[in-house]
């Protein structure tokens, strides 16, 4: 394109040129220098510009001139008044941030070509503006306005960019009037195409734009599968975050024009605003939670959260600043939102032990950053127009989103293998939880016709307590260990102890020799656990109580009166590095009462508020009260009363209670 000058006229005597005008004309297509010199002696005059279809022209904004009317309702008949002041546009862009009343803008077009072309003009407006193009043909005005269709050989060539198309004959002077209503800050750089140029353009808009929102709707949907699948608070921000920012580039690229409620465009307006704030508050939300910013940086976790607050609250301020102040705030909110991302990433990149998740994080928000900065210095008219920013900020999103599913892609992977080796432990301890039903008594009431009753409550799903009942046609034995810990290793060592109980069905008369025959199978196995144990036995037709104890609690003789009895021996509990030197002792069989084994769980349970002990005064006065009752209903009433006492139904340690009754007839 080429550009052109000529002397100002008024649209009524456009077609009728003046002898000095062809002159002029002439001038310019002979040479420069008589023009320039014709310029410098009148310096007032307007510089319309000379367009060839075979050339394509850009940056046209520095060669509008403005008004503003101080009548905002003003129609054309009077911003064609002769007494119109026109002033020449300050910057590259179109860009009136002050301005609240409508702007008319003039620019005055020469076509050279030896044939009628018609050329497009293209406004690049990030926001939801409306735009009227009055242009005079054939000595009447005709008023085009954006979003409409213009079709080109029965195929519509553009419909969500606001652009009008301007025929021009050969050597045709025209002048157009264009008007910018808007309550968004009006910025909008300005191109000139050529018809051919112009096609391939929109285009290469569609194909661009169509495989962007594609992309972006199977990364909606990814997004979507992954927080409904994971349920993990940082795949839900994410999830809002992009459909956030899909929504905001349907602003940008102008897409936002094909949806249409009412017969109104101003609800766009203002959902342009609002949706950049939540775009802010998910986009922080999503940077707090995956950087996991809270076991690092709790000062920065929590000036951030303030900021998000602070968000929420400035949201509100739509019902009290006008939507062009609204505007302005948005953005300011939005360039310390970003900031504050890169910032957070930044640091999380020095303590983190998975950079290349937070090396791709930072280049997300690093792309959107750039993309925003192109963008918006371009329409802000502080870096000369290029064809590509109008792809800037979709670009820069793109990017973003690109590289923030590749690190969710890595962090997936991390929570596949955590699954993983979580199903492994899960399997790992139903496993346990087998072994652990193996160890307790099978579902009983009795043993040699005496009421039987247990209770087990282990501190986590797998514990380390253990009993077992052995019955014999006149004899029975009962025993108890409490291995050191809890969860599987105390569990597997319960399990070998049972295997190893198997000695003591053979001589269960002796429960001293029987307990150092498995301390001594133990030995090997017991990996720095030691066992504490109880064995008891009974022949009621001699009349015989014999036990052994292996460093643990005392058994318990409660007659029906509410007189206790402890019955008990030497010996250490069962170890690798010291000798237990169990001693055996005999005694004569109780005639009633209830005979009750227990683990020092019991005792040792701890109330959560205050870390006071059950103790042992405690359960024994509680078993006293229950002297009358059957063995079930005192191991039910202990563990009940121990998990009022702690406030909780988990205890520090396993806790085991056996209780047996001597009254054969027992029923209470």
């Amino acid at each position: 394109m080429q550009f052109g000058f000529t002397q100002k006229t008024n649209s009524h005597d456009r077609k009728k040129k003046t002898s000095g005008e062809r002159k002029l004309v002439q001038f310019y297509r002979e040479g420069k220098i008589f023009l320039l010199l014709i310029l410098w002696v009148n310096p007032l005059m307007s510089l319309p510009i000379s367009v060839e279809e075979s050339k394509q022209f850009r940056d046209i904004g520095k060669y509008f001139e403005y008004t503003i009317p101080e009548n905002p309702e003003a129609q054309l008949s009077e911003i064609l008044n002769e007494n119109t002041v026109w002033r020449p546009n300050p910057k590259n862009v179109i860009s009136f941030p002050r301005s609240q009343y409508p702007v008319w803008l003039k620019i005055t077009l020469i076509h050279y070509g030896n044939f009628p072309h018609t050329f497009f003009l293209h406004l690049s407006n990030p926001v939801v503006d409306l735009f009227e193009l009055h242009t005079e043909i054939n000595g009447k005005w005709i008023t085009q306005w954006s979003g409409e269709q213009v079709l080109q050989r029965n195929k519509p060539i553009y419909s969500h960019i606001s652009a009008f198309p301007i025929t021009l004959s050969s050597n045709e002077t025209r002048t157009i009037y264009l008007k910018i209503r808007s309550d968004n800050p009006i910025f909008s750089f300005v191109s000139l195409y050529n018809s051919r140029t112009f096609i391939a353009y929109s285009k290469s808009q569609d194909i661009f734009f169509a495989a962007y929102f594609g992309a972006g709707f199977m990364m909606f949907l990814f997004s979507l599968f992954l927080a409904h699948t994971l349920r993990y608070k940082k795949f839900f921000y994410f999830f809002f975050y992009l459909a956030t920012v899909l929504f905001l580039n349907t602003y940008f690229t102008g897409f936002i024009q094909y949806l249409e409620i009412s017969y109104s465009n101003s609800w766009k307006n203002y959902l342009f605003p609002i949706t950049i704030h939540l775009s802010s508050i998910f986009g922080l939300l999503f940077t707090l939670e995956f950087l996991e910013t809270k076991d690092y940086y709790s000062k920065l976790n929590k000036i951030t959260n303030t900021y998000i607050f602070l968000i929420i609250l400035l949201m509100f301020s739509i019902f009290f600043l006008n939507l062009r102040n609204f505007i302005q705030l948005t953005v300011i909110s939005i360039i310390i939102a970003i900031f504050l991302a890169i910032t957070i990433s930044t640091m999380s990149l020095i303590k983190s032990k998975k950079k290349l998740e937070v090396i791709l994080f930072l280049l997300a928000f690093g792309s959107l950053m750039f993309g925003a900065s192109l963008h918006t210095f371009t329409v802000q008219g502080f870096i000369k127009p290029i064809h590509y920013a109008t792809y800037s900020l979709p670009l820069g999103s793109a990017l973003e989103v690109f590289f923030l599913s590749l690190a969710l892609v890595l962090r997936v992977s991390d929570y596949r293998k955590s699954n993983e080796l979580k199903q492994e432990i899960d399997l790992q301890l139903k496993i346990a939880q087998k072994l652990q039903n193996g160890l307790l008594p099978q579902k009983r009431t009795h043993a040699l016709d005496y009421p039987l009753g247990f209770r087990y409550s282990p501190a986590t799903d797998i514990g380390g307590d253990f009993v077992e009942i052995i019955v014999k046609e006149k004899e029975l034995g009962l025993f108890l260990c409490d291995v050191s810990g809890h969860g599987i290793p105390a569990a597997m060592i319960a399990s070998m102890t049972k295997v190893s109980l198997e000695i003591w069905n053979d001589i269960l008369e002796k429960p001293a020799l029987a307990a150092e025959k498995i301390r001594k199978s133990l030995l090997s196995l017991l990996s720095g656990h030691f066992v504490s144990a109880f064995f008891v036995y009974l022949n009621p037709r001699e009349k015989i109580l014999r036990i052994a104890n292996a460093g643990h609690l005392p058994l318990l003789h409660l007659d029906r009166n509410g007189n206790m009895t402890t019955y008990t021996s030497y010996g250490r509990a069962i170890n690798e590095y010291i000798k237990s030197d169990i001693i055996e002792m005999s005694f004569p069989l109780p005639e009633n009462g209830t005979l009750i084994l227990f683990t020092d769980g019991v005792i040792e349970a701890r109330n959560i508020q205050t870390g006071e002990l059950f103790g042992e005064d405690r359960f024994h006065n509680l078993i006293q009260s229950l002297s009358n009752k059957h063995p079930q209903f005192i191991c039910d009433s202990v563990i009940d009363e121990i998990e009022k006492f702690q406030k909780s139904k988990r205890s520090d340690d396993d806790i085991t209670i056996l209780a047996l009754s001597l009254d054969s007839n027992f029923e209470s």
